[in-house]
């Protein structure tokens, strides 16, 4: 199986917890492989993207501009453009940024 994602074609969307933003590009069941999401997090100026733990899924943060905070357990450490992290997911982590710019960070979560 195999299938392209045009981007364009999904849009942001407000998150519904902190300040952020989502683009959805890719949101399935463990029945249909191990990837379980795939999408962009705009988080802007001040913003945040709260802690969240998904102990049954991984994560993949990719840091494509900007610049802000991962916030993993009790510890605050500084990201920037080009920066990625692996999150086993059984850890609380989530993003804010305390930057002018805004933040774009893609994700990806697969399934253990």
């Amino acid at each position: 199986m195999w299938r392209i994602i045009r981007s364009k074609e999904y849009s942001f969307e407000p998150y519904g917890k902190g300040v952020a933003d989502i683009k959805r590009l890719m949101r399935q069941s463990s029945a249909e492989g191990r990837f379980e999401g795939l999408g962009l997090l705009r988080i802007p100026s001040n913003g945040i993207f709260p802690k969240h733990v998904h102990p049954e899924r991984e994560e993949i943060y990719y840091v494509l501009s900007g610049s802000g905070i991962l916030m993993i357990e009790d510890n605050e450490v500084n990201i920037m453009e080009g920066d990625a992290v692996y999150i086993s997911g059984n850890v609380h982590h989530g993003l804010k940024n305390v930057s002018e710019k805004e933040l774009i960070v893609f994700y990806t979560t697969a399934f253990k």
